[in-house]
C-alpha cells in the first residue's frame, strides 16, 4: 500500500526509497484527488527510470476541472478535458526515448530534494565555515551512506544559498541595524554609528564591543589600520583597527564596513574612532593610500602616521627588477641594510651612496621613498612608541580568521557575526594567555635583581623581549664616561658608538629602543650593571607590558564606556530609530583605481575599430598570423623583434609610480 501522507521517494537527506507499486496504470484508472495521483505516479516513474511533471491545468468558478501529468520529456499535445475525480485516459507504459537506470534517475531534478531539516542543517555548517564539498561529505558520513548517494548535490545546495540571498535581498542593511540593536539591548555599552545617502542606502558602519573599548584603553597607543579586506556580497571594503596586547598577540579595537575609500569616507571613520574611543592613539600603521594620509593628517594631528614597510617592498618587483636585472637582488639586500640603520645622519650618508652604486638618481620611485623616508624609515619613527612594529601584518591574522567563514555572497549581517566572532576568539586565546602566564615556572638566566624584578612585573612575552636585551649587555664595553654620559661600544671593536645619558633617575639611549619598544636596550644595561644599579624605575617597565593581574590593580587613567559620546557633525551615534526607517541596501562599491570594463574610449582606441592592421604587409583586415606572405622565419624574426620592443616599452622608471609620493610633507 501507498502511504498518502508521505512521499514514498526520499529519506530526510539519505538516498532513494523505492516501492514496489502492485499494479500497472490502466486507461480508466481514477484518483480521489491530485495528491493521490501525484505520489501513485512518482513512484511508478522512479521504478520504470523517468519522471513526471505536471503540464496545463484549468481553473473554472476557483476549482480545478483539469491537470494533466505527462513524462517529463513529452511534448506539449492537445488532449480533451477530463474531469475530477482524475481519469487516466493514456497508458503510461510506452516511451519514444531511452528509459534511465536506477542509479541515473537520482540525477532527475524531480527526484532531488532537500528537507526543511536538512536545510537548517546545511545553513549551520555553512555558517561554521564549510565548503559545498566538506557540506556533503560530513553529512554522507553523519547519515552514513556511500560517497554520492544523498539525496541532492551540490548544485541543489548552491541553489538553497540562492534562494536564501533572493529571500533576504532587500531587507539585508535593515537585518544588519536590527542586529546591532539587539546587541545594544544585551549590552548598552556596545556601541554603533551608520550614514545613510540622499536615497537611504546604508553608506558607513562603524561598531565597537565593550571589550575591543577596553582593549584600546589599555594598547590603544599604537593602532595598526587596514581596509584591504573586501569580501561580502557588496564588496564593500572592511576597515580593522588592530592593536598587540601584553602577551604579543593581536586586538581588535574596531571595525567598520564603508561605502568607498575617498578622503571624506575616511575622515568619517577616523573622526568616528576618536569620538568612541575618546582619545586619538599616539602612532598609527597603514598603507599608503594617499586618501587615507589626508584623512589622518586632519583628523588626528596628534597621531605620528607611518607606512607598512611590507607595502613599499612588494613593488620592489614591479619597480626594480626589469630595469636593474641581474643586479636586483643585490639592490634589495642594500636597500634591507640601508633600511635597519639606527641613527638618522647614519641613513643620510648611505642614501646617495646606495643610489648611485645602482645609477637610480633620475629614478622617480627613488625619488619618492626619499621623500617620504620619515614615514617608512627606523631611524626617523624611533622617537615613537611602535610596539616593534613596522607593517600592517597584525590585521592579517584577523582577515585569515574571518576568511574561513565568508565568501563574495555572504550578506552584511553574517559578514559582521563572523567579525564579531573574531573577538570572542582573541578574548578566550587572552584568557589562556593568563592562565599561562600563572603556571610558569621561573627561567631566570642569571641571578642578578634586574632580571629578577622584570620577571616578576612582566608578561611572559615582554619579559623574552627583556632577557634578550639583558643577555647581550655582556658583550658591550664602557668605553668612556663623562659625568652622567656614558659611550657603549660592542666589545670587538665595531666603531659603532652608543651614547646613553643616566643620572639615577632618567636613563636614555641614542638607539632609542625603549621610545620603539618599550622594552630597555641592551646599551642601558650595561650602563646599569657598570653603575652596580639593582633596581629598575618603574616609568621604564611600562605598564602596558605588565601582567594582568598588575594592570587590573592600576585604576589610574580608566575610561568608561558608559559616559555620554560627544556628538559631532554627520555622526549618528545609537541610532536605535534605525528600522522604524527603511534603511535600503547598498549598492556594489566601486574599487579604487581605473574601472576595468565601461571605461570610455577616444582617439585611436575608438577608431577603426575592428580593423586590425598586419605588422608584415600593414594592410587591414588581418594580422601577421593569417597574412598570405607570412613565412615562417620572418615571423619568428619579427616576432622577436616585436617581444624586445614591448619588453622595452614596459620599462620607464616612472611605471606604476605610488600615488603616496606625491604627497607633500
Amino acid at each position: 500500500m501507498l502511504d498518502l501522507n508521505k512521499p514514498p521517494d526520499k529519506e530526510d537527506g539519505g538516498t532513494l526509497v523505492h516501492q514496489t507499486l502492485d499494479n500497472e496504470p490502466f486507461i480508466g484508472q481514477t484518483f480521489s484527488s491530485l495528491e493521490e495521483a501525484h505520489i501513485f505516479y512518482q513512484a511508478y516513474a522512479i521504478q520504470h527510470g523517468f519522471s513526471f511533471r505536471r503540464d496545463r491545468s484549468d481553473t473554472r468558478k476557483n476549482k480545478s476541472v483539469r491537470r494533466d501529468i505527462c513524462c517529463h520529456r513529452a511534448g506539449n499535445q492537445q488532449k480533451n478535458h477530463p474531469s475530477f475525480p482524475i481519469i487516466v485516459e493514456k497508458g503510461s507504459q510506452d516511451h519514444n526515448h531511452e528509459l534511465l537506470s536506477r542509479e541515473e534517475m537520482r540525477f532527475l531534478p524531480a527526484n532531488r530534494i532537500i528537507t526543511p531539516e536538512g536545510e537548517q542543517e546545511i545553513l549551520l555548517y555553512k555558517e561554521v565555515g564549510l565548503n559545498v564539498q566538506e557540506i556533503i561529505r560530513v553529512m554522507e558520513l553523519k547519515k552514513n551512506v556511500k560517497h554520492g548517494d544523498l539525496s541532492f548535490l551540490d548544485k541543489d545546495i548552491h541553489n538553497l544559498f540562492t534562494k536564501v540571498r533572493r529571500l533576504l535581498r532587500g531587507s539585508d542593511a535593515m537585518n544588519l541595524i536590527e542586529y546591532m540593536i539587539s546587541l545594544k539591548q544585551k549590552d548598552v555599552r556596545f556601541q554603533y554609528v551608520y550614514t545613510m545617502d540622499e536615497e537611504r542606502r546604508l553608506e558607513n558602519i562603524f561598531w565597537c564591543h565593550p571589550q575591543s573599548f577596553d582593549w584600546y584603553q589599555r594598547y590603544g597607543d599604537v593602532v595598526v589600520f587596514d581596509t584591504t579586506y573586501k569580501i561580502n556580497v557588496y564588496d564593500m571594503p572592511c576597515a580593522l583597527f588592530v592593536g598587540v596586547n601584553n602577551h604579543g598577540k593581536t586586538v581588535l579595537f574596531g571595525s567598520a564596513l564603508l561605502r568607498n575609500e575617498t578622503v571624506h569616507t575616511f575622515r568619517w571613520l577616523m573622526k568616528t574612532f576618536v569620538t568612541i574611543m575618546k582619545k586619538p592613539s599616539k602612532t598609527i600603521i597603514t598603507d599608503q593610500d594617499p586618501w587615507m594620509s589626508q584623512a589622518i593628517s586632519i583628523e588626528m594631528p596628534t597621531t605620528k602616521h607611518s607606512f607598512c614597510i611590507w607595502h613599499i617592498t612588494s613593488k620592489f618587483s614591479c619597480w626594480f627588477s626589469a630595469l636593474l636585472r641581474t643586479e636586483y637582488q643585490s639592490w634589495c639586500g642594500d636597500f634591507y641594510t640601508l633600511y635597519r640603520m639606527t641613527f638618522a645622519e647614519e641613513f643620510e650618508h648611505n642614501w646617495p651612496i646606495l643610489v648611485a652604486k645602482y645609477n637610480l638618481q633620475n629614478n622617480n620611485h627613488v625619488q619618492g621613498l626619499y621623500e617620504i623616508r620619515m614615514s617608512w624609515a627606523p631611524c626617523y619613527l624611533r622617537n615613537y612608541f611602535f610596539g616593534g612594529m613596522t607593517s600592517t601584518s597584525r590585521s592579517e591574522s584577523i582577515n585569515d580568521f574571518i576568511k574561513r567563514f565568508v565568501s563574495s555572497r555572504t550578506s552584511l549581517k553574517d559578514f559582521v557575526r563572523q567579525v564579531d566572532l573574531a573577538i570572542e576568539e582573541i578574548e578566550k586565546s587572552e584568557v589562556h594567555n593568563t592562565m599561562l602566564s600563572k603556571l610558569r615556572y621561573p627561567s631566570l638566566k642569571t641571578k642578578s635583581p634586574l632580571e629578577e624584578q622584570a620577571f616578576e612585573v612582566l608578561t611572559p612575552f615582554a619579559f623574552k623581549k627583556f632577557q634578550e636585551e639583558f643577555e647581550r649587555a655582556s658583550r658591550y664595553l664602557v668605553v668612556h664616561i663623562d659625568g652622567d654620559e656614558f659611550i657603549i661600544r660592542y666589545f670587538d671593536g665595531e666603531n659603532k658608538n652608543h651614547r646613553v645619558h643616566w643620572d639615577g633617575n632618567i636613563i636614555m639611549c641614542s638607539c632609542k629602543n625603549f621610545e620603539f619598544w618599550g622594552i630597555l636596550c641592551h646599551h642601558i644595561f650595561r650602563v646599569l650593571l657598570h653603575k652596580d644599579c639593582f633596581k629598575i624605575p618603574p616609568v621604564y617597565l611600562p605598564l602596558r607590558w605588565c601582567s594582568d593581574n598588575l594592570q587590573k590593580s592600576t585604576k589610574d587613567n580608566e575610561v568608561s564606556m558608559d559616559e555620554t559620546l560627544v556628538n559631532h557633525e554627520d555622526i549618528i551615534l545609537d541610532d536605535t530609530s534605525g528600522p522604524e526607517n527603511d534603511i535600503l541596501c547598498p549598492p556594489k562599491s566601486t574599487p579604487k583605481g581605473r574601472p576595468r570594463k565601461g571605461r570610455e574610449k577616444g582617439g585611436k582606441e575608438s577608431a577603426n575599430k575592428g580593423q586590425n592592421r598586419c605588422s608584415l604587409c600593414k594592410q587591414r583586415g588581418h594580422t601577421k598570423h593569417k597574412c598570405p606572405e607570412n613565412e615562417n622565419i620572418i615571423f619568428m624574426v619579427n616576432d622577436a623583434t616585436s617581444m624586445s620592443q614591448k619588453k622595452k616599452r614596459c620599462l620607464p622608471h616612472n611605471a606604476g609610480l605610488n600615488p603616496v609620493f606625491n604627497l607633500k610633507h
